[in-house]
């Protein structure tokens, strides 16, 4: 299952209305402020956000201490799309990050290489990778632990069983390729069930990296048919 235009995303949860993702685009070199908001303009069909404010060389003073705790490089806004995708941009990274809806985040990356061609820049030519970070979410799936404890035996567990006092099994597993991470070209799925709800449904995330945006774009559609297969082979299993 891929989106096609005009498709509505199907959710495969009670507890979610639309699932999101994230879409990290990593340049060689930095990405100026004024070329970022001509590709993410309101003609394109953004709607810009300003930049953030410089800060303020005297502050006013205060009645009470205020201590301000800031965790990684900072973000600067670019612009909004549709009804909950944000894109923004981290000058310290070179990193401009789609996040939102999969539906929309699709909708706006298919367009990327024509926005930036539109203005005379080659985007694979700028770009080292991409990645594709599908957070934890949820499907419902029911006796979770039952049916991934179905899909494969643990060899030698029966040495845990015998140190813990109990019958040991699988209770998540992950899958990857190559066979490791230090590559621009990584797959790597998880699987756990929901520790409060373990019988009713599991926790998905998924992490994709490509070198080609067009190589990116292509995993990024095709998320929803990732999620109804891994339901699927859940519910099939005895």
């Amino acid at each position: 299952m891929r989106f096609k235009k005009g498709e509505k995303e199907l959710s495969l949860s009670r507890l979610v209305e639309k699932y999101v993702v994230s879409f990290a685009v990593f340049f060689t070199l930095n990405v100026p402020d004024l070329l970022l908001r001509r590709v993410f303009s309101e003609k394109n069909g953004f709607r810009p956000l300003p930049p953030p404010l410089p800060p303020q060389p005297f502050p006013q003073p205060k009645l009470w201490p205020e201590v301000e705790i800031v965790i990684g490089p900072p973000r600067v806004p670019i612009a909004e799309y549709s009804t909950l995708t944000r894109i923004e941009y981290v000058p310290d990274r070179f990193l401009l990050d789609i996040r939102g809806p999969v539906e929309e985040v699709v909708n706006v990356v298919e367009r990327l290489p024509s926005l930036f061609n539109d203005l005379d820049y080659d985007l694979d030519e700028m770009v080292r990778y991409v990645e594709i970070n599908f957070p934890m979410q949820p499907i419902d799936v029911k006796e979770a632990v039952k049916r991934i404890r179905a899909l494969a035996m643990v060899k030698r567990s029966e040495c845990f069983s015998d140190l813990v006092g109990g019958e040991v099994g699988l209770f998540s597993f992950s899958l990857s390729f190559p066979e490791t991470p230090l590559t621009l070209k990584w797959f790597h799925l998880r699987v756990e069930p929901d520790v409060n709800s373990p019988n009713s449904r599991v926790l998905v995330s998924i992490i994709k990296r490509e070198e080609k945006v067009k190589e990116g774009f292509d995993f990024l559609a095709k998320i929803p048919q990732i999620l109804s297969t891994i339901k699927k082979l859940l519910e099939e299993l005895p």
